[in-house]
């Protein structure tokens, strides 16, 4: 006797699969008959999900038959199964021997109840979520992540390292102060990596407002339901939250889709897509009344509009384009416009023209000539891009500056940028949508038709598009982080050079037109004298050179003693920039521009974190395309990078200028200018506490800037009331050091 027919064990046959041990002879093929029909069922329920997450989408008038259905099917197995279970009671009052009758009666009854119980649970976990977004139920059932979980996701950081940072970062604590003094708490993560895992918490944090924002604006119209609402929040990039966002987003007004969704074609269009019953004729559709709707080719074209539309709206479709992206080969092919060939010939003929009337031209106005022209040409000569004249490679493979120089190329009209999408994408994502809408339903020749010529449409003017953007998109996103990083290094590097201290420097800034720009500075950086001179045959900009070789034959001449003298090459990027700013006007209010110029080259040898602060990062020219870059990210993150060098390396509170003042961490221009009167008006500041005096340094500015500020005793006559102030160790940790 089979143990599913003994009525205690009934209950725990349902729930588990159990082995039968039976002595009767058809034991062995009763259990391999139960084995097929357990397998049966597995693939009946594999195939109803995978059929569910194929055919639903957002709400519709088909959402609700299909919810009907399910309703109806529940009703009717559960009638069956009470008419099962009311024959065995009977069957059992009338024979007590029968028991091995009723085992088939059993097995019946159990296979009903567990396709009621698959129905049910079907039935509440893919309910709205699948219908709605066209997704799994995995989905539905996502916990909605806290910014600290996704922030050690995203960066692969330590959980508790995590919610550490999320919470300093939340109560306003600058990076130098982090790195220095909060070290244990976020694992002695060193700067650069702390600033990446800043710029992820930013975005991150970005997020999360913009899928509050998008869910309030739909709860508002009252288009989505909680699960739908949950499936935002969970969206773990932008990207996810734009394909979730996409089916609800209204189209223009002016759409083809639209205007063919005015004519009434909606419906039609939805029972070709889906193969609803009945059958769609179009020689029935046509009015003659209505000029779009008088032949049938007007109202296939129309139909065709709208489940065009309703494809590229799809996020299962937009998910799989983007999962397609990453698995096939995609290059990118750029060539030489024709409009820049033809600009070259004329360039050249105008050129050649021009130098034969300006033969009689003396050779001083030739060398200024030559010397505007390549400045003013440096920068749009096409010949700088000559490599990618016929250039292609896989974008996995592309370096950050190949796609830097092929943008500007191409913004400059020098380049034409194509991208190669081979056929195997477009065919693997046609079986997908395939799969999701013409598997169901009526199958019937115009429905074919429509899918295939609305498929070509959609992927033509809005699939193919749409990949073409986001791969331009993240290319040049890679390459801005890139960019960024590399001034980044770079401008660390310059800012913390060591300084020449107790030299007497002479600066010379070297050119043609004006002359050589010169400026003497003193040990202590005070101007001592400034000119012009004329060597016409030292920065490393235009006639560095030519100066470098008239001072070695100085040198070679005994002029200068070469025991006495040395000389240095400095960058001069930004020089003339900083002599027209008004820093350099309140500094130096009777000096010429082109002698500032000279000053600041002197001191940049000096002194260079105090120079080189006085100067936007993005002018100083260390790095790689900046002037492509978004100037306010740049900004943002250059001046962290400043702030974190001042930072390191500490000023004298009594002695230091604006300029340098305001990068401290903590501070800004308006504090550091507070600092600076309370200095003036009240003299030196005798303890890092005075701080806590000026206006506008409360307590927790105070925390942030007191370790990176000292009181030097020699500005204070050599008397300091308290050592610790003119060391690195901070405030807070006075009592410990003191023991």
């Amino acid at each position: 006797m089979s143990i599913i027919s003994r009525p205690k064990r009934r209950a725990a046959a349902k729930a588990i699969q159990i082995i039968e041990i039976s002595d009767d002879e058809d034991s062995e093929e009763t259990i391999n008959d139960r084995r097929k029909r357990q397998r049966r069922d597995e693939d009946s329920e594999d195939y109803q999900h995978q059929t569910t997450i194929r055919t639903q989408r957002w709400p519709t008038k088909q959402q609700n038959q299909g919810t009907e259905q399910r309703k109806n099917l529940r009703q009717q197995s559960k009638e069956k199964a009470k008419q099962i279970k009311n024959k065995k009671g009977n069957d059992s009052l009338s024979s007590n021997n029968g028991i091995n009758n009723n085992t088939s009666n059993d097995n019946v009854l159990i296979q009903i109840e567990n396709e009621v119980s698959r129905i049910e649970e079907v039935h509440n976990n893919n309910n709205e979520s699948i219908i709605t977004t066209g997704r799994s139920s995995f989905w539905a059932r996502r916990k909605v992540w806290t910014i600290d979980e996704l922030l050690a996701e995203t960066t692969a950081i330590e959980p508790t390292a995590a919610r550490n940072i999320v919470q300093l970062f939340e109560n306003e604590n600058t990076i130098p102060f982090i790195c220095r003094y909060r070290r244990d708490l976020i694992n002695h993560l060193e700067p650069e990596r702390l600033r990446e895992i800043k710029s992820t918490y930013t975005e991150i944090v970005n997020l999360r407002k913009k899928a509050e924002t998008v869910v309030n604006q739909l709860e508002k119209e009252n288009i989505i339901n909680e699960d739908i609402r949950t499936e935002m929040l969970c969206a773990k990039t932008s990207e996810e939250l734009e394909y979730l966002f996409a089916p609800y987003k209204p189209a223009h007004k002016g759409s083809l889709a639209e205007r063919a969704k005015a004519l009434g074609l909606e419906q039609f269009a939805d029972r070709l897509l889906y193969g609803d019953r009945p059958q769609v004729i179009l020689k029935n559709l046509i009015n003659p009344q209505i000029p779009e709707m008088d032949n049938e080719e007007k109202i296939l074209t129309g139909i065709c509009h709208i489940i065009s539309h309703n494809i590229s709206k799809h996020t299962g479709v937009l998910e799989e384009l983007r999962r397609l992206q990453n698995c096939h080969r995609i290059n990118l092919k750029t060539s030489k416009t024709k409009s820049s060939t033809k600009e070259k010939v004329n360039k050249n003929a105008s050129s050649a023209s021009a130098s034969t009337s300006a033969s009689s031209s003396t050779s001083t106005s030739n060398a200024n000539h030559q010397k505007a022209g390549h400045n003013s040409n440096k920068k749009n000569d096409e010949s700088k891009y000559e490599l990618y004249f016929d250039f292609q490679a896989d974008i996995r493979q592309l370096k950050p500056h190949q796609i830097l120089a092929v943008n500007r190329a191409e913004k400059l009209k020098f380049l034409t940028v194509k991208l190669l999408i081979a056929d195997y994408l477009k065919n693997d994502l046609k079986r997908y949508v395939k799969t999701i809408f013409m598997e169901d339903g009526l199958q019937y020749p115009l429905r074919t038709q429509v899918f295939e010529r609305a498929f070509e449409e959609c992927y033509q003017k809005k699939l193919q598009p749409l990949l073409s953007r986001q791969i331009r998109s993240d290319l040049n996103e890679k390459a801005k982080k890139a960019s960024i990083d590399v001034f980044g290094k770079n401008l660390k590097q310059l800012l913390l050079m060591s300084p020449l201290k107790g030299e007497r420097i002479l600066g010379i800034d070297p050119g043609f037109t004006n002359g050589c720009k010169y400026a003497l500075i003193s040990e202590t950086a005070d101007v001592l004298e400034t000119g012009v001179l004329y060597p016409h045959p030292l920065g490393n900009g235009t006639a560095c050179r030519e100066t470098e070789f008239w001072l070695s034959k100085l040198f070679e001449t005994g002029i200068l003693d070469a025991e006495q003298v040395r000389y240095s090459i400095v960058s001069e990027q930004g020089a003339s920039i900083y002599s027209c700013s008004d820093i350099a006007k309140k500094e130096f209010p009777k000096m010429d521009m082109n002698e500032i110029s000279a000053v600041s080259i002197a001191r940049r040898l000096n002194d260079p974190l105090s120079e080189y602060v006085k100067i936007e990062p993005r002018h100083i020219g260390v790095g790689m395309y900046q002037h492509d870059i978004s100037e306010k990210f740049l900004n943002e993150t250059l001046s962290e990078v400043v702030s974190e060098c001042v930072s390191y390396v500490g000023v004298d509170i009594n002695t230091a200028s604006l300029s340098i003042l305001k990068h401290i961490a903590g501070l800004t221009e308006k504090k550091a200018e507070k600092i600076i009167e309370h200095r003036l008006e009240n003299g030196p500041f005798r303890t890092r506490k005075d701080l806590l005096s000026v206006k506008s340094i409360g307590e927790k500015t105070f925390i942030q800037c007191s370790g990176f500020v000292r009181v030097d005793p020699r500005s204070l006559g050599g008397f300091i009331n308290n050592l610790l102030d003119c060391t690195w160790v901070h405030p807070e940790s006075y009592t410990i050091a003191k023991k």
